[in-house]
């Protein structure tokens, strides 16, 4: 029996950073922890590679994670980013990154890369803008990041706080307050989650927003959640929006602050019956005209062509003129 073969190497190499050690792994649990297991293969994760690069003395770990789409990459980093981290300039205005120590970490179309360098140098940003620039995402991926983060209000906002969920495991790990099953991941919901400091709270305040297929699902959680007393709910459109650590006019006015906004392109209906006969009548008249127009700039072409042609050359086109008639002697 052959051994099955190795699975070809996707990470490239970039800057000058060679490839000296390489794990690639596509099987169930890609050699991750169960919960972050769980998480990623709620985000889409489909492989998993582990590279050690070295440049000269210096070596570096790379893990990069490929998903679906865009759209789990992105949720992905939501996932793994630490609240102490900060933004990084990758030079990738669609891309998110961050970097806190020796820590990047980045996402590239479908892939989420985390970097653990060495040391930090004056070159860092450099290399990571390469690594990013070498990463082409495959034919055929979605680089559509989720819109729901963009409901989320910026004011009094805490850094480094937005979630973005798409299935029980990372909810779980971003909110404590609400079951997940509860929540309804089983039909495609997908929700994001964000802390806020408000002056009128004692603690954390979280913004829970949760969207679903159709307004009427949105409907019968809504009638499931309020008689909660735990937290402030409200609907907009398909969307929950819940505001869980403060009470009264604050939560509400925060909770006020995200509306569902529907971009509808309307169509004319086509008419049927006897509502089409004056489109029709006019259609007709318009055909009309165009043939018309049509004859009359053919016809001035031709005769005009004919007269021009037979100034320049008059005895050739008499002499034509009195072959071709044709004479009836009817006596």
């Amino acid at each position: 029996m052959m051994a099955a073969a190795p699975p070809l190497p996707t990470l490239p190499t970039f800057a000058g950073w060679q490839k000296i050690h390489q794990v690639v792994r596509t099987q169930a649990g890609w050699g991750l922890k169960p919960p972050d297991a769980a998480a990623m293969a709620e985000f889409g994760l489909q492989l998993a590679e582990r590279d050690v690069y070295q440049r000269g003395t210096r070596s570096i770990q790379v893990e990069g994670l490929r998903f679906a789409d865009a759209a789990g990459a992105y949720g992905a980093f939501t996932y793994y980013r630490p609240a102490n981290f900060h933004g990084f300039d990758l030079a990738q205005p669609k891309e998110q990154a961050a970097s806190g120590d020796t820590q990047i970490l980045f996402t590239r179309g479908p892939w989420l890369l985390r970097v653990q360098m060495d040391e930090l140098t004056a070159m860092t940003a450099s290399d990571m803008r390469s690594l990013a620039a070498h990463l082409v995402p495959p034919a055929g991926t979605s680089l559509n990041l989720p819109t729901l983060p963009y409901y989320v209000p910026r004011p009094r906002l805490q850094a480094n706080s937005v979630r973005f969920i798409e299935g029980p495991a990372a909810f779980a790990a971003a909110c404590a307050w609400l079951p997940p099953a509860e929540v309804g991941f089983d039909h495609s919901a997908e929700a994001v989650v964000a802390n806020y400091d408000l002056p009128q709270a004692d603690g954390a305040v979280q913004l829970l927003i949760v969207s679903y297929p159709t307004p009427q699902m949105a409907r019968t959680h809504l009638a499931a959640w309020q008689s909660n007393a735990a937290f402030t709910i409200r609907r907009s459109g398909p969307m929950l929006i819940l505001v869980h650590g403060i009470a009264g006019a604050p939560a509400l006015q925060l909770a006020q602050a995200v509306n569902y906004d529907a971009e509808i392109t309307m169509t004319p209906p086509t008419p049927v019956g006897i509502d089409a006969l004056p489109g029709l009548i006019l259609g007709i008249f318009v055909l009309c005209g165009l043939i018309i127009s049509v004859s009359v700039v053919v016809g001035v072409l031709t005769g005009g062509l004919r007269v021009m042609l037979q100034r320049i050359w008059p005895t050739r086109f008499a002499r034509a003129q009195q072959e071709a008639l044709i004479r009836l002697n009817l006596k």
